[in-house]
């Protein structure tokens, strides 16, 4: 057998190539993730009231949010009825969690106010939260670009008796009148 000293000195350079094969391994995978979660999907938390029944729904004292999937791949493919993720126009580095109401060219009747009608300029969309008396979003601050939206909530993940897909509902048709050109040809066309 090898003297102790020695051995002792070999299970040091073991440990010291251990862990700096370990460590270049995690960092090999770091941009991986990292683009994983910035141009595939993530998970977040979502907080606050503004889109309970559908999030936030339980009221334990305990309880901060739901947990979400965010699709980022599909992010620019959302319809009337989706809920998004977007950044917000008036708070910088604030995220919401809205559902499309109107895109660009329709019409909108505001929750508030005298009934008359906003028309959705191109490239932007009209969001609100579900929960309409709790909710800051475009009946106060208006159309948002369509560039601060990130990523679409695919599906509710915690707590485990509410995950599921995050379904598409349709606008009020008393609020919104569509548009009657498709979305995208208004964008790319006349």
């Amino acid at each position: 057998p090898p003297p102790r000293g020695r051995m002792t000195q070999d299970l040091g350079l073991s440990a010291a190539r251990w862990s700096k094969r370990f460590f270049l391994d995690v960092a090999r995978w770091v941009p991986v993730v990292l683009a994983v979660q910035e141009y595939v999907g993530t998970v977040r938390q979502a907080e606050g009231r503004s889109m309970q029944p559908t999030m936030n729904s339980t009221r334990a004292w305990w309880r901060i949010g739901d947990l979400v999937l965010l699709d980022r791949w599909h992010a620019r493919s959302y319809e009337r009825g989706d809920v998004v993720e977007l950044l917000s126009p008036c708070e910088v580095g604030a995220v919401l969690i809205k559902r499309v109401i109107g895109v660009e060219g329709d019409l909108v009747r505001p929750r508030c106010g005298d009934g008359s009608l906003v028309r959705v300029p191109r490239g932007h969309v009209w969001v609100e939260g579900d929960n309409g008396p709790l909710s800051h979003d475009s009946n106060a601050f208006g159309c948002v670009p369509a560039g601060l939206v990130q990523s679409r909530v695919a599906a509710k993940i915690l707590p485990l008796s509410e995950a599921g897909a995050i379904e598409c509902r349709p606008p009020p048709r008393d609020r919104v009148i569509p548009s009657r050109y498709p979305a995208r040809a208004m964008r790319y066309g006349d």
